[in-house]
């Protein structure tokens, strides 16, 4: 075991060299150093990029969703007489059509 943790110090001490010797300006963790240090900056944004942005969320969640509902559609119609998903990925499209246009409405084709 203290083999174990002797090799893994002394791995780590290397590897933390390492980085020194190849220019630290250039090495990721300092502009990730420099990104944190930096100013948050918030942007502007209407009400109608905000609600887009929540109805993009939910659309997508929705699509997954969706696609699930299908496959079990498309099983169930395979194997069973009544099918109890037809109806539910029926209603589910229609929501996905729905919230596709508001989509559409708030943050428009991009």
């Amino acid at each position: 075991m203290r083999k174990h943790i002797a090799v893994l110090a002394l791995f780590l001490a290397l590897a933390g060299a390492a980085p020194a010797s190849a220019g630290v300006a250039r090495h990721a963790l300092a502009k990730v150093a420099k990104a944190v240090a930096a100013p948050v900056v918030h942007s502007k944004r209407s009400l109608k990029q905000v609600l887009g942005g929540v109805v993009f969320a939910v659309e997508a969640g929705n699509d997954v969703v969706l696609a699930g509902l299908t496959g079990l559609d498309k099983g169930a119609a395979m194997e069973l007489k009544f099918n109890p998903f037809h109806y539910a990925a029926v209603v589910d499209g229609k929501v996905d059509a729905g919230l596709e246009y508001v989509e559409q409405y708030f943050l428009g084709s991009q």
